[in-house]
């Protein structure tokens, strides 16, 4: 491949590296920007965190490619999905609260429970059903403005409560209005700016790029 072309090659990586990162922080200055928190679950929020930094480990590929080590490459992408696999968080493991802060956060939890006729009591950052059939841990993380609800059922039926209490949390969420995080206007910037370096980056090898696109396709 001539030198030309790998310089394209490293181009376009690097622009995929930057723009899944740039897009979740401007996605994330949204959220932080609306008068409402936005639930999701704990798998969906891991699997979004994947696709912005899948890209990020796909960086040696190219590598490994040029070199012709196509048995250490599968290997490594084996390993990654076993990883990916095993760190894939279950249906029922709980939610995560963006455009929120703790506080909030446990009034929301003690109204659920309340509401779900769930006897309990909070220790520090943890809800406890008084059965102890069930546990809530609360995971702040200030940084995204978010807060991970880890929940912890011991049984058939208290695994059957894990949706219900996010149903009852996201009914719990409409009622809140609030002003826009201060971050917010933070990452939106972050996110533009970021978008911006690709689309640079792009323009100072639009001819390389559509010589590799006529070379590749021609």
């Amino acid at each position: 491949m001539p030198t030309d072309n790998y310089e394209v090659v490293d181009v376009l990586m690097l622009v995929g590296n930057i723009v899944p990162i740039a897009l979740y922080f401007l996605i994330l200055g949204l959220v932080n920007s609306h008068a409402r928190p936005c639930l999701i679950t704990s798998r969906s929020d891991f699997l979004a965190l994947t696709g912005v930094l899948l890209p990020v480990l796909l960086w040696p590929v190219p590598e490994f490619v040029r070199s012709g080590m196509y048995i250490p490459l599968a290997g490594g992408m084996l390993l990654a999905a076993t990883v990916f696999y095993y760190l894939l968080p279950k249906r029922d493991a709980g939610f995560v609260i963006y455009n929120i802060s703790l506080r909030q956060c446990v009034r929301l939890i003690e109204q659920a429970t309340t509401r779900l006729d769930l006897a309990g009591r909070r220790q520090g950052n943890c809800w406890m059903a008084d059965d102890g059939s069930l546990r809530i841990e609360l995971r702040p993380f200030p940084l995204l403005h978010n807060v991970a609800l880890h929940v912890e059922p011991t049984d058939s039926k208290s695994e059957a409560l894990v949706p219900l209490i996010g149903t009852e949390i996201d009914r719990q969420l409409s009622t809140v209005s609030q002003l826009p995080s201060n971050m917010s206007a933070g990452m939106v910037l972050a996110g533009v700016t970021l978008l911006l370096l690709p689309m640079w980056m792009v323009s100072r090898h639009v001819d390389d790029l559509v010589d590799a696109m006529l070379h590749l396709f021609g």
